[in-house]
């Protein structure tokens, strides 16, 4: 099986376009969505449309639990619950239904995926080898796909041992290529919408099941646009500013 591998979208059309033109180039069947379609961008519904024409396999993140009426505002920072507001007013309630019925964590062929971490699946972040250790136990399986921290990253588990960190180096048009073959390996593909790795190009990822192999990209967007309609609908200056720095 080959799948794009998405995460953190949080509506931004011009990156998801970007992406799903760029993915074009490469044989794919199916999409994976880590999460987090919602929140920070104006066009989640526009998203959530194109995402839907294709075979689909799907997670909720945290924001898009709030947007359902499933987890509370103070959860958020009062820069995310304001975004998170601004973009509830546009939702059309068949989106809010969806949602509602999708988990933060499936089991795939043999792979596990969450939005946030193996312990808690929704809103708990792995942002370092600490924390990679702390949910060890609590996945069993080779591979681990995991968003939420809007950073491109891998987690090399060593048995009974350290654990590696790694940043891809996403430069040629093939990506940046990871063997999980005989190995225990935790992927976070990025975020699509609203990179945080100091790279503002959308972040993503190509899974082949068959050579257990994953493969980092990058795209650039015209994220201007998107800054425009953010400034047009409202939103805070921070998250119009960070689209154009990466972080």
């Amino acid at each position: 099986m080959k799948a794009l591998v998405l995460s953190d979208i949080h509506g931004n059309w011009e990156a998801l376009s970007a992406v799903l033109e760029d993915a074009t180039q490469f044989d794919w069947e199916e999409i994976l969505f880590l999460g987090d379609l919602c929140g920070y961008g104006p066009d989640s519904e526009l998203c959530f449309d194109r995402l839907r024409e294709e075979r689909l396999t799907f997670l909720c993140g945290n924001h898009d639990l709030y947007m359902s009426g499933e987890l509370k505002g103070d959860n958020f920072s009062d820069t995310a619950r304001k975004a998170l507001l601004l973009g509830r007013a546009d939702l059309h309630p068949e989106l809010r239904l969806f949602l509602k019925h999708q988990p933060p964590e499936r089991r795939y062929r043999g792979i596990k995926m969450v939005h946030g971490s193996p312990i808690e699946p929704c809103c708990t972040y792995i942002l370092n080898e600490y924390d990679v250790q702390a949910n060890r136990s609590r996945c069993r399986q080779k591979l681990l796909l995991f968003g939420h921290t809007h950073i491109q990253e891998y987690y090399i588990l060593e048995k009974k041992g350290p654990v590696s960190r790694v940043r891809p180096e996403v430069s040629q048009p093939e990506g940046d290529r990871v063997s999980y073959k005989g190995r225990n390996i935790w992927i976070n593909p990025g975020s699509v919408g609203q990179p945080r790795d100091g790279d503002n190009r959308a972040a993503w990822g190509l899974l082949n099941t068959k050579k257990k192999e994953f493969a980092f990209h990058r795209t650039t967007y015209d994220y201007e646009t998107t800054q425009k309609k953010l400034r047009e609908k409202g939103y805070p200056e921070f998250l119009i500013d960070r689209l154009a720095l990466g972080k």
